[in-house]
């Protein structure tokens, strides 16, 4: 699963239809360049990528010919596509962090049970994953089975694991509380598609 791909039709999502240097600029202007290592030519990629698989349609939007570019919606299967990459983002629990980024970038782009319930399944899989790590860690010598200081590189598996399942649980709170406005709560949450001119 890639962040760029998430992060570029979040953005097309978010504008209804709009170009590939619309997309770079609001990507850049979120400091996705550093947190998620997105570049304007994985962006202008990702877009071509997306039209080739139907999940965004190319058009020539009114002016893009003066300027010679190309405009982009997403289809129907782009708008699956969105929410089955952002619900996967905030269940991740991988090494790649910039897809949970992603994911919480996006994330009032879903209803509040949907956030709630891929969080909590980060939060199950960090906790396995905490158990076992702590497991090897206190496990005897002749268990171990590893040279003794690879026993360090455990304890900061643990350490960063419990700090991930920490933050989650404090998200989970939050939301569950009704912090944030999330899809369902209002059309004015945070990458909301803008209604159609009638």
């Amino acid at each position: 699963m890639s962040a760029t791909r998430l992060l570029v039709l979040g953005v097309v999502r978010i504008h209804g239809w709009t170009h590939g240097y619309r997309v770079g600029r609001d990507l850049m202007d979120w400091g996705a360049k550093e947190w998620a290592n997105v570049k304007w030519g994985s962006i202008y990629h990702a877009l071509r990528k997306l039209a080739e698989q139907g999940k965004l349609r190319e058009f020539v939007a009114p002016g893009d010919e003066v300027t010679d570019r190309t405009s982009y919606e997403l289809t129907d299967d782009g708008e699956v596509e969105f929410h089955r990459l952002l619900r996967g983002a905030l269940g991740h629990t991988g090494d790649d962090q910039a897809l949970l980024y992603a994911g919480v970038t996006l994330m009032p782009c879903l209803p509040r049970a949907e956030v709630i319930e891929s969080l909590r399944e980060r939060l199950i899989a960090l906790e396995k994953s905490n158990a076992e790590t702590e497991a090897a860690i206190h496990s005897s010598v002749e268990e171990w089975g590893k040279p003794a200081h690879v026993r360090e590189l455990f304890r900061l598996w643990h350490v960063t694991i419990e700090a991930g399942a920490e933050w989650t649980r404090r998200l989970l709170a939050e939301l569950e509380a009704g912090k944030y406005v999330m899809a369902d709560d209002s059309p004015e949450a945070f990458g909301t598609p803008p209604t159609a001119p009638s």
